[in-house]
């Protein structure tokens, strides 16, 4: 039979069924550029439309034997098969995307809860070293540091110098810096 009996649309399904190579390349031939114009104004992408298009000649030669097309249908059979492809690409990029970042922000809160208990942990080692310094320098130290008064408002709180003041402030950050270098 010559190439011109394949433009009968059931002879040409007749074909395709039971596997004839040149009924395939007939329908391949005949709608690959139509199909992958029509994939490149669903999907705004050439490259994801020669991909989708090649999916479905693909999907029609896997399933040939099992193909039911009515009459004038094959045209119509094509393009819903390259649309449900893209269809199906879009649901599987979605998912991929969604997992991407669920991942990442299990990561990030992972990140969050391991810098918590770290920054927790420094925390409390920088409460026992203030702790340690001797009561006076301590006193000097919290009330610069947690009450965030000057040096002249703590000399006239605690009665002395402005001078002693600033001698204790350096000697608490020298000590705390000493004991805490290591761990921050």
């Amino acid at each position: 039979m010559n190439r011109n009996s394949f433009d009968n649309e059931p002879y040409l399904v007749e074909q395709l069924k039971i596997g004839r190579k040149e009924a395939y390349s007939h329908l391949f031939q005949l709608y690959h550029q139509e199909l992958c114009n029509y994939m490149t104004a669903i999907s705004g992408d050439p490259k994801a439309a020669q991909d989708i298009a090649q999916q479905t000649f693909i999907k029609i030669w896997d399933n040939r034997s099992k193909l039911k097309i009515g009459d004038n249908k094959l045209k119509r059979y094509v393009f819903k098969t390259a649309y449900h492809l893209f269809i199906d690409s879009q649901r599987k990029r979605n998912k991929e995307s969604q997992l991407l970042e669920s991942l990442k922000q299990q990561a990030y809160l992972d990140m969050i809860e391991v810098d918590s208990s770290l920054f927790e942990e420094r925390l409390q080692r920088v409460e026992r070293e203030i702790e340690n310094l001797p009561e006076q320098c301590k006193k000097v130290f919290i009330l610069s540091k947690r009450e965030g008064l000057k040096y002249k408002e703590i000399s006239e709180q605690l009665h002395i110098s402005i001078k002693t003041v600033e001698v204790h402030m350096a000697r608490a950050m020298k000590r705390l810096r000493a004991q805490l270098a290591s761990f921050l």
